[in-house]
């Protein structure tokens, strides 16, 4: 069986890592979070240009110089899983990149994907649902996201990708996150 790829998108606090890693298990596939896999770089790049390592959202230097290398590490460790024959899940938020229909086919062939099945699994959750979840898991990196909150949401609240060549599978999570 070839290796597939399951992509899973959600804003911040839509319970993204939990059905990553959920699926992750189901599937004896590799999970490659993008936060984990560069987000110590990051926010030492950050720091390091005069920064808030905390701000992503609203910060045009990251946007322009970091994120793009953070997808790229992130598609580029998954192509190396994938050639070994190993299915992999990704959790990021992709939010950059919905736009672009092509974006999917020109990671395969930028970065020798095998021709695998990809899923796309749309981590859905109403905005005051997300807005509490928020709130409640009190984190540093959200600070922003809430006093910009219709900014955020009217930006990152949508998961309408218009990448071809994929499955969409929704996922409605509307159940409250335990404070575990």
């Amino acid at each position: 069986m070839s290796p597939q790829v399951f992509i899973v998108i959600g804003p911040a606090g839509s319970g993204k890592t939990t059905i990553a890693q959920q699926t992750a298990e189901k599937h004896q596939a590799a999970y490659l979070d993008k936060d984990r896999v560069s987000g110590r770089f990051v926010e030492f790049a950050l720091t390091a240009t005069g920064h808030d390592p905390t701000d992503r959202e609203s910060n045009n230097y990251y946007r322009a110089n970091l994120l793009p290398l953070e997808y790229e590490t992130l598609m580029d460790v998954a192509g190396v899983n994938l050639r070994l024959g190993r299915s992999v899940v990704l959790d990021a938020p992709f939010g950059a990149y919905f736009d672009d229909p092509d974006y999917l086919t020109r990671t395969v062939n930028d970065f020798h994907w095998p021709s695998p099945e990809i899923t796309v699994i749309r981590v859905r959750v109403p905005q005051d649902v997300l807005r509490s979840r928020l709130i409640r898991r009190a984190l540093e990196r959200d600070n922003w996201k809430l006093a910009h909150w219709d900014d955020y949401w009217a930006t990152y609240g949508r998961l309408e990708c218009s990448w071809s060549g994929v499955q969409f599978q929704d996922f409605d999570n509307e159940a409250p996150l335990s404070l575990d």
